[in-house]
């Protein structure tokens, strides 16, 4: 019995260093895979947008229209979908702040319907558009410190500066034109902007560090932004067509 004992016990011993060497084994080889995919992180000084907005213009705001809504008698009330693409230089690094540096925009955004018959609040057969174009130069200040420093991927940001913005009505024979005036001209005014940005790196780390040794991207970022473009003429502007307005945007970034 006293041998049986010594020799269960010896079992015992070897099962668990056999155990504690297998679990240590797994240890060594998850190591030498995550060592694998670190590195050393990409330069980054570009952020790249792709945005989407919810869009209304604000046409029928002009004061010197008087309670007239001939944009939404045409085109409704129903939103349509601006697209429009940004990229921002990130210039300058603020200790335990973020980034700051210039951005652009340029997008697009139609509106369409029944054109109303001359003198009269009936919709005609004819339908009548209206293409806006809007850009915007702005300046971008993004406070990532949040992230790079205490791992948190919440990234706000700040973004204002100028706008612009091409138009241009249309019938089904091309440029609309009344009284031997084209419809298509420009309207300047400012964009504003407050976002906040989540960074999905932080969702599977191994991928995101594989990205960025592939293809140089630092970070991938989902996004909500409250965007005002006021299209007002800058107050120098004769009777400008006011095709900004107040809206939410969403997207996806990529920092580079």
């Amino acid at each position: 019995m006293r041998c049986s004992w010594r020799w269960a016990t010896v079992g015992i011993v070897i099962s668990g260093i056999a155990s504690s060497s297998e679990a240590q084994a797994q240890e060594d080889r998850a190591e030498v895979f995550r060592s694998s995919h670190r590195m050393v992180e990409s330069p980054q000084h570009f952020a790249a947008e792709l945005r989407f907005s919810p869009f209304l213009a604000d046409v029928d705001s002009d004061p010197l229209l008087r309670g007239q809504t001939p944009f939404a008698d045409i085109f409704g009330a129903s939103k349509t979908i601006m697209f429009s693409g940004e990229l921002d230089w990130q210039a300058v690094r603020i200790p335990h702040l973020g980034t700051f540096g210039p951005g652009a925009s340029f997008g697009y955004a139609m509106f369409s319907g029944n054109a109303s018959i001359t003198g009269t609040n009936q919709a005609s057969a004819e339908t009548t558009s209206l293409e806006i174009y809007p850009m915007y130069v702005v300046g971008v200040l993004r406070g990532d410190a949040l992230w790079r420093e205490l791992r948190i991927p919440v990234v706000p940001y700040l973004k204002f500066g100028v706008a612009a913005a091409l138009w241009r009505a249309s019938n089904t024979v091309g440029t609309s034109y009344y009284e031997g005036t084209a419809g298509r001209g420009y309207t300047l005014g400012t964009q504003l902007a407050l976002g906040v940005s989540f960074n999905l790196n932080v969702l599977d780390d191994i991928a995101a560090r594989s990205f960025d040794e592939d293809v140089g991207v630092n970070g991938t970022y989902i996004f909500g932004e409250w965007t005002r473009a006021d299209l007002t003429g800058l107050g120098f502007q004769s009777d400008p067509l006011r095709v900004g307005g107040t809206y939410w945007t969403m997207g996806i970034a990529f920092e580079f």
